[in-house]
């Protein structure tokens, strides 16, 4: 418990300076005024039109340092009250032996988070004698596997859901997270909230999910990441060698969440992608929300705004909708989009906290993708898909409780015995209803 308050302390200090980042980043009354001064003193309509642009980049500027703010309070006020439940629960726990407690070294502490199961746990990944007396066994209750291993340390799945919760620009680190129970239907709608009002004298009926009807279900498909001998191997401490296990394991596991949200097939154990739910015949995701942009009108800002833009509805506009893509897509054919005088349409922004571009097209966050999850535009064939607008936390959801365990494996290749991390994991798309896929198509003859 202790372990959970304290990480959780950390992780809210480092959102509350990221904050106050961002804060400070935010004045644009000098900007504004001499922006305002200029337009006075615009003497031709060229002029006027260049300082308005401007203007209206510096708006998109404020609207997304806002969207950044509200973003950074939001996930602060959560980590507020997760922080409020685990010190009212260490609380009551400790009870009337609080001091005597507080002079208990955390290693004397029972369970997976004792330095007794935390040091069984690295002797046995490094030197292959397992304690069962020590170390606990899960046994997979679903019947996909007998066994799946020995459960980690407390201390390595907290370093592993921090490195998680850490993770920035990447599809994993921004679609919803849930933990509930495989192989049940549940109702797409459970998966989101509504606002309704109800009168004193009556109570709210059950809310439409926002026209996408129908029902998900998860299953138990067990995913593997091999561990390199060095990183078991080497001479290490328990501290030490957690946090490098910890980190080899959350590396690998966002990477293949990445590819699989996006190519991922339910017929070879991994989740349902977005282009496979799209090429079903019956998908969650409407035919409609595939756009067809070809090469001419890829690098149109005008069939941008008429083709892409206006397509986006409502429901969509009022979310903060982002854009996927590769990172050569972006760079050679977004940033290089001018209008029709030759000004370039991009506008570069940074990182308030570590000075980094941010890549955004028209005020929204562009996130970056490898080449094998999505096509390079220019180098895409017909009928390839390039890139995407989502709202992830609406659109796709992946269950796990992250309960990672190790175990041992045979490479009969190698003839050596190696240890594999697993996990019991699923991803489906939620509502294909904030998801516009972008495909490329051969220029009209």
């Amino acid at each position: 418990m202790a372990l959970k308050v304290l990480m959780t302390k950390k992780k809210l200090d480092q959102k509350r300076a990221e904050l106050e980042a961002v804060r400070s980043s935010c004045d644009f009354a000098k900007r504004e005024e001499e922006l305002e001064q200029s337009i006075e003193e615009a003497e031709t309509e060229e002029e006027q039109r260049t300082v308005e642009e401007e203007i209206e980049k510096l708006e998109a500027e404020k609207a997304d340092k806002q969207a950044q703010i509200a973003k950074l309070e939001e996930e602060i006020a959560e980590l507020e009250a997760q922080l409020d439940a685990l010190e009212g629960e260490q609380e009551e726990a400790t009870g009337d032996n609080q001091e005597k407690d507080e002079d208990v070294d955390m290693s004397e502490r029972v369970g997976r988070e004792s330095m007794e199961y935390r040091t069984a746990f690295r002797d046995w990944v490094r030197g292959g004698k397992i304690d069962r007396e020590i170390l606990e066994v899960r046994n997979d209750a679903a019947g996909t596997a007998s066994d799946l291993g020995v459960l980690l340390p407390e201390t390595i799945v907290q370093e592993i859901q921090t490195a998680l919760s850490g993770v920035y620009g990447q599809l994993y680190g921004k679609v919803k997270k849930t933990n509930v129970k495989g192989g049940v239907k549940y109702p797409i709608g459970s998966f989101s909230a509504t606002f309704h009002r109800i009168a004193e004298d009556a109570k709210s009926d059950r809310q439409d999910p926002g026209g996408v009807t129908g029902y998900i279900s998860f299953g138990y498909n067990i995913g593997e990441i091999r561990l390199a001998r060095t990183i078991l191997q080497q001479t290490l401490s328990v501290p030490v060698f957690e946090q490098e296990l910890a980190k080899v394991i959350a590396e690998a596991y966002v990477k293949a969440m990445d590819k699989e949200i996006m190519t991922g097939d339910p017929t070879d154990g991994e989740c349902t992608g977005i282009l496979t739910e799209a090429a079903k015949v019956s998908s969650r995701i409407p035919a409609a929300n595939t756009i067809s942009i070809c090469p001419k009108d890829m690098a149109d800002w005008t069939a941008w705004q008429k083709n892409v833009f206006a397509k986006i509805p409502l429901a969509m506009r009022a979310e903060k909708f982002e854009f996927v893509m590769t990172a050569n897509t972006y760079e050679a054919n977004i940033k290089t989009m001018k209008d029709k005088n030759d000004r370039p349409v991009y506008a570069e922004t940074f990182n308030p906290v570590d000075g980094t571009e941010r890549a955004t097209f028209k005020g929204k966050e562009v996130t970056f993708v490898e080449n094998d999850v999505l096509e390079d535009f220019d180098t895409a064939s017909a009928n390839d898909y390039f890139g995407m607008i989502w709202v992830p936390q609406k659109a796709y959801a992946i269950n796990s409780n992250l309960e990672f365990t190790v175990v041992d494996y045979f490479d009969h290749e190698k003839n050596e015995a190696v240890k594999k991390a697993l996990v019991i994991n699923d991803g489906q798309v939620l509502n294909g209803a904030y998801i516009y896929l972008l495909k490329k198509v051969a220029d009209p003859t």
